[in-house]
């Protein structure tokens, strides 16, 4: 339903063949490989130093290890998406005068709670801080409202109906349109960024 200065519509979006998802994945599991790689490292620079890196078998599993934990990371994820979501992901989006807010639909929010959960369980009972940290870090952002007069960019996607939204400080929001409201909310993204607000065509 829109209003004059008010314009709400319900979007599904796949996970893993949309470029713009599938990127911000992406730069997660990099986070994450670059993190593994950088602690094998660690363990096998005295070796390295040493130069006996080659004639040790130990670290060479050590390597072979953190690489088949790196391909496991990356399918078991792609599999997890599918499984879990469906490769879906359901969001509804609401543009005001004041901001635009990306929400969580009510069953897609089930699901990222009950997930959330699970990770806080299990982080408490392995005494892993980092997954209990990532569960109530992501329980608390399933929902985003990015203020007009905080865009400093704003790139329109017109062959893809997408815009992506820049605040700065690794503020981003990613807006998907449908094929028949794309020309109505990137007409109305336009006239609410300010006039500071860099303007990107794709």
């Amino acid at each position: 339903m829109d209003t004059k200065n008010d314009i709400k519509w319900d979007i599904d979006v796949s996970i893993l063949t949309n470029r713009f998802i599938l990127k911000e994945l992406l730069k997660v599991l990099g986070i994450a490989t670059f993190v593994t790689v950088a602690i094998v490292l660690l363990i096998t620079l005295p070796s390295i130093l040493g130069g006996d890196i080659h004639s040790n078998s130990s670290n060479a599993r050590d390597m072979k290890y953190a690489l088949t934990l790196i391909g496991m990371l990356f399918f078991f994820t792609a599999l997890f998406i599918f499984v879990y979501y469906g490769n879906m992901y359901m969001l509804s989006y609401s543009m005001d005068s004041k901001s635009v807010s990306t929400i969580s639909r009510t069953e897609q929010r089930g699901k990222n709670s009950k997930l959330n959960f699970l990770l806080i369980i299990i982080g408490l009972l392995a005494r892993n801080p980092t997954a209990t940290g990532i569960g109530f870090l992501a329980s608390s952002h399933q929902d985003q409202n990015l203020k007009w007069k905080n865009i400093k960019k704003a790139t329109f996607h017109p062959d893809s109906s997408t815009v992506t939204l820049s605040a700065g400080y690794g503020e981003k929001s990613i807006v998907f349109c449908t094929d028949d409201n794309y020309d109505e909310v990137s007409g109305f993204i336009r006239s609410m960024c300010s006039d500071s607000c860099h303007i990107n065509e794709k």
